[in-house]
């Protein structure tokens, strides 16, 4: 089993009509940097198999580990950041990878 800790830098997203989705993320060693880019899908399996994601806040420096999630409202298989009172960390507000 997996047991990899990646750190996700930047994202990529989706728009639909009412919301967005994140679609591809970068990963890397630095906020805004990254040293390669993997789906979404990726990012689950590796999940599954034992991984860990996370995210950093810019401003306090608190890690958020990533998980699986699925959309309520449009069902679409993807990832968010687990609940803490930092939203600066989360995978919707972090930068968008360039």
């Amino acid at each position: 089993m997996a047991t990899n800790v990646h750190f996700i830098t930047c994202v990529n997203r989706s728009s639909t009509l009412f919301h967005q989705h994140v679609t591809r993320v970068g990963l890397g060693d630095a906020l805004g940097y990254y040293r390669e880019r993997i789906s979404v899908e990726a990012v689950r399996t590796a999940i599954r198999e034992g991984d860990r994601f996370y995210t950093v806040s810019p401003t306090t420096g608190k890690a958020a580990l990533v998980e699986i999630y699925d959309c309520p409202s449009c069902k679409t298989p993807t990832i968010r950041s687990a609940s803490d009172w930092v939203t600066d960390n989360n995978v919707d507000n972090i930068s968008i990878c360039t």
